[in-house]
């Protein structure tokens, strides 16, 4: 882009909103920091050409934001070597003391109109810049950010006192965005400075309690409006004095969601007697009716995600007998069997209206029910042969099953720990959904009771299906007689509980289509199965725990893989060695590394461990494509003192020297933070 493709005045209108900060965000002076998330510099506009550099300066400089001392320093160095910049700083927004340049700072920006100070400053954080500054700035808006238990150090002190002694000298300060919701010896001091120069016209309180407090205290004020950033509850006691009542200004109440859709105004039919489509034929208006229930019964929306809360449809059967009829196909396709109970009404429904059955596609079952399982601890059937057989019967009559799951839990990665409760069919009626849905069922993620003799035939019938979880002990006796050609299509297999004769019946098979694997620390000695087929997956999941106990590398077994997640407890053995990730040949495919934990260990020998295999990981010449390493339980410090103590940023820094990033649960990466020299 040459200089003069575009007029200035273009440029900054297509710049203004990416360069923008909006003042609910820069007045934010709640607990976390708005601008503690992690992102690329918006500086970085200024470095697309020279036209942009010149149109962007002011914009970038118009709110400053200042979260460390290295920033600080930065700004202090280029206002001092160009006074030009300083002009156009409107905004300062400082979370902390930092030291001697905040003087260079205040004294270079003459035209700042609002103020952001933190009290949130530590004692080893120096404030003698900032007061020194204050007396060379004038703004008209002063926004203060403090904790409710706060810092009373020799600095955060040095600070109030320099604040207070200055407010009464500031002739344009008419609005002051107070954060505090009850009297202290900081709020009452600057609060009495205020009231000391008596031009304050605007003030803005965190929530209604804080008025009874301040009023007291400002009164003597030119107020014109007091702004609660909350709504008044009524347990909040405000001041009965008819002047303050005047001034309150409360933001609006969040409209409430309403609990059911507003039923539009028609006005009343010209003839009480019309028949909609009285002129169409039967099967027109029927096939009509069947497509708008479709819809309104989310059947499509289901299909693709069964996790989806299901809407009420009942009572769209109840409209008319048409409905009824046209509908149950529809009402029946995503079906949520609850407990034994609701399988025996299913069951029924389908030996009234039999023609219901081949539209049932997803058969979805909850956390804690049983499907005839007897040695459940949750739920004992009274008639457990009954259930079983009853159940059989149901899912032989639905033969055009697609899915048959346990109701909103995920395959893999992110539910290790949920399986306190699960529900079970017996082996008869796994069998008798593989003879019948066997050639269109996609996915199966229910449990399956243990048998000590059972045929491994019926994973010959599963031709279509693509995600198997796999929750069942039964023993294969007639490994002779697997079918290679099994499970064909199977993608993604989580293996929860298994029988090594389960494991054998797998090697048996081609499994070519095979690409993911999820294995818990109940499966005992993977090795044979991961050396069959780990050359064709391209993600696994396994316990870190496992790993030092495999006979052979993983990634020897597994040589092809982008994706690799290890999940388990920080406190339940020890951390990781570098030598147990040793890949024998490096592993261009491998990209990201995943530790799924949901805490973090305290113990200072386990944190040591961790330490050791970070610094150690040999990444290099065994994973030169290695782009990622993720920490589910990882959480970004968001102030500077926080930041300076924090291992995570200890360690990511580390990684970033080797092209690596770490990222938090979230997927977020740090991005390192300017240093002083």
């Amino acid at each position: 882009m040459s200089d003069n493709s575009l007029p200035d005045e273009i440029i900054s209108e297509i710049l203004s909103p990416a360069l923008k900060v909006s003042d609910d965000v820069f007045s934010d002076n709640s607990g976390v920091s708005p601008f503690s998330k992690y992102s690329e510099s918006t500086s970085a506009y200024l470095l697309v050409c020279k036209s942009w550099l010149r149109v962007a300066t002011p914009l970038l400089y118009s709110v400053v934001i200042l979260r460390s001392k290295a920033q600080a320093k930065a700004l202090g160095l280029v206002l001092a070597n160009n006074k030009l910049l300083g002009q156009f700083i409107r905004k300062l927004r400082v979370e902390g003391g930092y030291g001697p340049p905040m003087r260079t700072i205040l004294q270079s920006s003459p035209h700042i109109s609002d103020l952001f100070i933190s009290f949130m400053v530590y004692s080893s954080d120096s404030t003698d810049g900032m007061c020194q500054g204050l007396p060379l700035v004038n703004p008209t808006r002063l926004i203060l950010r403090d904790e409710r238990k706060q810092l009373l150090n020799k600095m955060s002190s040095k600070l109030t006192d320099a604040l207070a002694t200055t407010i009464p000298k500031w002739d344009r300060l008419v609005v002051f965005d107070c954060p505090y919701i009850q009297e202290s010896i900081r709020a009452d001091k600057i609060a009495r400075s205020f009231a000391k120069s008596q031009r304050l016209h605007t003030l803005y309180l965190p929530k209604a309690s804080a008025v009874g407090w301040a009023w007291p205290e400002l009164k003597k004020c030119p107020l014109r409006t007091i702004h609660v950033k909350k709504p008044h509850e009524f347990y909040e006691f405000l001041p009965s004095d008819p002047e303050v009542q005047s001034l309150l200004r409360f933001p609006a109440a969040a409209p409430k969601a309403a609990s059911k859709a507003e039923i539009p105004d028609f006005a009343p039919s010209l003839n009480p007697s019309f028949v909609p489509m009285q002129s169409a034929s039967k099967e027109v208006y029927e096939m009509l009716c069947a497509r708008i229930l479709y819809f309104a019964m989310s059947v499509e929306g289901l299909m693709d995600d069964s996790s989806l809360r299901v809407p009420k449809r009942l009572p769209l059967l109840l409209i008319s007998k048409t409905f009824y009829r046209v509908g149950l196909p529809h009402y029946y396709t995503h079906t949520l069997l609850k407990n034994t109970s609701a399988v025996s009404k299913f069951a029924s429904a389908l030996s009234k209206h039999p023609w219901v059955a081949p539209h049932v596609r997803i058969l979805n079952g909850v956390a804690d029910p049983v499907w005839g399982d007897a040695k459940s601890a949750l739920t004992l059937a009274s008639n457990v042969s009954a259930d079983s057989a009853l159940v059989a019967s149901v899912l032989s009559q639905t033969t055009a099953l697609v899915r048959v799951s346990c109701h909103k839990r995920s395959f893999h990665r992110e539910a290790w720990d949920q399986q306190l409760a699960e529900t079970t069919i017996a082996w008869d009626a796994f069998a008798a959904m593989a003879q019948c849905s066997g050639g269109c069922l996609r996915e199966f993620a229910l449990k399956v009771e243990t048998r000590q003799h059972a045929s491994v035939a019926p994973f010959g019938k599963l031709s279509a299906l693509t995600v198997l979880d796999w929750n069942s002990e039964t023993v294969f006796d007639d490994l002779k007689s697997t079918d290679p050609d099994a499970l064909s299509s199977l993608e993604e297999l989580r293996i929860t509980r298994t029988s090594q004769s389960f494991l054998s019946a797998l090697r048996l098979m081609k499994l070519d289509s095979l690409r993911c694997v999820a294995l818990t620390n109940t499966v005992l000695a993977p090795e044979k199965f991961l050396m069959m087929h780990g050359h064709k997956l391209t993600e696994l999941d396994l316990p870190y725990l496992t790993v030092p106990k495999l006979g052979i590398s993983i990634f020897e077994m597994c040589p092809n893989l982008v994706f690799v997640s290890f999940f388990g407890y920080p406190s339940s053995g020890d951390p990781p060695e570098a030598d147990d990730f040793y890949a024998p040949q490096a592993m261009p495919s491998l990209t990201k590394i995943v530790f799924n934990m949901s805490y973090w260990t305290r113990n200072k020998e386990h944190f040591a461990g961790w330490e050791e295999f970070i610094t150690n990981f040999d990444d290099e010449d065994s994973f030169p494509n290695l782009r990622e390493i993720q920490f589910k339980c990882c959480t970004w410090p968001t102030t500077e003192r926080d930041i300076g103590k924090s291992f995570w940023v200890r360690w990511a820094e580390m990684l970033l020297e080797r092209n690596i990033n770490l990222t938090d649960k979230a997927g977020k990466n740090w991005r390192p933070r300017l240093k002083v020299a």
